[in-house]
């Protein structure tokens, strides 16, 4: 094991362990930073050489070996109870260093409690603002289950916003101990019997949801490093989920899926190809602060010519534009902001370029104040208070001379809100041909979702907005369609609603309001999708975010049998207790075992 100093990051993206913190007896891997919240120092490491939170992260290091490991340490070190505030703090933590530690995934083997609606806890400010940045937070379900009646997941669990793991066996069944909902569980993993290796060669047999979350864990990693090669932007949640159900193992006939890591990130890499020589696929992450209820404009520029613009929102996220280049030269690639006043900035936290990332402070970016006349040159930052532009004198490296082709990728947008019943808003997939390319849940304020979609070029295809979740006091309003940069209204001529099953039977004109269960489908001509001359790159966002009831929780018990390299087996038992309320008063078990 690898300790870096602060600072510094993984061979790729980092992963952050929030357990009982880490054990010289356990690998684990590059250890990049270490905080003890718990006790209030930085030192992470613990006593006891088979803490929880060690076997958590040796599984996660075995499984993306390149990810860099942060260690926070909210437990003690036999794993027993907690407070919800000391889990928030290194959330918190997380949230203000996600970046400077390119962070892409969070690991919370703590759960606790039976819930069974989406529930929103102290934590969840700090799970959605990670979520925002596309840093997604894995929670074990938990292991209170009461066999096949088990309807319900643990607390932290049935955030929104995080991506729900329950146990299985591997093999197509579940457990009788794991708990998992039909509504709430995103994926399920191996969690019964999961050896793991420690450094002096002792196999331990480990089960519970707390082992099943590291290995979706490490599968994101994996995903999220491979995504920004590929297309230069993170996975959101929907879009990770999406991918894991997909190319998951059926678990039996239950309608549950089991992760399949290779599957996955094979699907991910066939959907997206490197860029084709003389494209320049850029994206800006950005966001801005408002004025007079006007947030930050910026258009994007390559060599002073525009390739197109945006205004950023409050919350991080990614905007994405394509462009024809000169192979294997220097390109620089220009984010100009041009409606500065009182009150309004523009942030710019990332410009990515053909899948490599540029931080605005890199020695390549300047910030030319003002007019875009190399007159008034600074350094690059961040935050741009002024107007002016941001420049990446962006080497030939960025733009290779030679390529595959890709597939004829199609950028699709859509522009939605939507009205709330029981604290759940209207929510969307989108189809092309009747092939769903993702999904969004939609708020009350308008939005744009984006989508890629990968489809045959030259010929003209069907895009579908389909409305799936109707229900007294519930609607969904689409205000535009933009597919591959062509604006489609709801009410145009080349749009209709069938209302009901896409079936086309029951079909009317299109229009914005979705008062049923339905799909606004619009006829496009096979012009709005050009033989591919490079990859049109685009991103779903939509984030789970609606309002949700209240739940309480306890802790997640598992267990695990220690084997002696002799053989000579050595009862152990650990897990990944927590306790938001003192009133519980729970400790750490077995499975099976007593917790009072």
């Amino acid at each position: 094991m690898a300790l870096a100093t602060n600072g510094s990051t993984g061979a790729k993206g980092t992963v952050v362990v929030i357990d009982s913190g880490w054990s010289s007896a356990w690998n684990t891997g590059t250890l990049v930073y270490q905080q003890d919240f718990l006790n209030g120092d930085n030192d992470a490491k613990t006593t006891l050489a088979n803490t929880h939170g060690a076997l958590v992260t040796s599984e996660i290091v075995s499984k993306a070996p390149d990810a860099g490991i942060i260690e926070l340490k909210v437990l003690p070190d036999d794993g027993s109870a907690t407070s919800d505030a000391t889990i928030e703090k290194a959330l918190q933590w997380v949230v203000a260093n996600a970046d400077a530690y390119n962070v892409v995934a969070v690991n919370l083997s703590l759960a606790g409690g039976a819930v069974t609606a989406p529930t929103t806890t102290s934590l969840s400010d700090e799970i959605a603002a990670l979520a925002a940045k596309r840093v997604l937070t894995v929670a074990a379900a938990g292991n209170a289950g009461q066999g096949d009646a088990t309807q319900d997941v643990s607390y932290y669990a049935a955030d929104s916003n995080v991506v729900c793991v329950s146990a299985s066996t591997g093999d197509g069944q579940f457990p009788t101990w794991a708990q998992r909902s039909p509504a709430l569980t995103d994926i399920c993993a191996d969690g019964t019997q999961v050896m793991l290796t420690n450094l002096a060669g002792q196999s331990y047999l480990a089960s519970g949801s707390s082992f099943a979350a590291p290995a979706v864990t490490a599968a994101l990693a994996q995903a999220q490093d491979m995504a920004m090669e590929l297309r230069g932007s993170r996975l959101s949640l929907d879009e990770f989920v999406s991918l894991a159900k997909e190319t998951g193992t059926p678990v039996g006939g239950t309608g549950y899926a089991d992760l399949n890591a290779d599957a996955l990130l094979a699907k991910l890499a066939a959907t997206y190809k490197p860029p084709v020589a003389g494209t320049a696929s850029i994206v800006v992450s950005a966001h801005g602060t408002a004025a007079g209820g006007v947030n930050a404009h910026f258009n994007v520029l390559i060599d002073g010519q525009k390739v197109g613009e945006a205004t950023a929102g409050t919350t991080a996220k990614d905007y994405a534009f394509t462009a024809g280049v000169t192979p294997d030269a220097g390109h620089k690639v220009q984010v100009q902001y041009d409606n500065d006043t009182a009150g309004r900035d523009l942030f710019v936290d990332r410009i990515t370029i053909n899948g490599k990332a540029v931080a605005p402070t890199d020695p390549i970016v300047s910030y030319d104040k003002g007019a875009l006349d190399g007159k008034d040159v600074v350094a690059g930052q961040s935050g741009l208070w002024w107007n002016g532009t941001l420049v990446a004198d962006a080497g030939q490296g960025f733009f290779p001379a030679a390529g595959t082709p890709a597939p004829a990728g199609t950028a699709i947008v859509v522009n939605a809100q939507g009205s709330a019943a029981a604290g759940v808003y209207a929510h969307f997939n989108v189809l092309v041909d009747g092939v769903k390319v993702g999904e969004g849940m939609t708020g009350a304020t308008a939005k744009d979702f984006a989508f890629t979609a990968t489809v045959a070029a030259d010929a003209a295809h069907k895009v579908q907005v389909q409305y799936d979740n109707d229900t007294s006091g519930r609607d969904l309003f689409v205000n535009r369609i933009t597919i591959g940069g062509h604006a489609v209204a709801p009410t145009d001529a080349i749009v209709s609603y069938d209302k009901g099953a896409l079936d086309g039977r029951d079909v009317v004109p299109g229009q914005s309001g979705l008062w049923w269960n339905g799909t606004l489908v619009v006829s496009a001509d096979k012009a709005w999708f050009p033989a591919p001359s490079g990859v049109a790159v685009g991103a779903a966002d939509a984030l789970l975010a609606h309002a949700v009831a209240q739940g309480q929780t306890s802790h997640d018990a598992v267990g695990a049998t220690a084997f002696a390299a002799a053989g000579t087996p050595v009862e152990a038992s650990f897990d990944a207790p927590f306790e938001p309320y003192a009133a519980h008063h729970l400790h750490a078990d077995g499975i099976g075992g007593a917790g009072a």
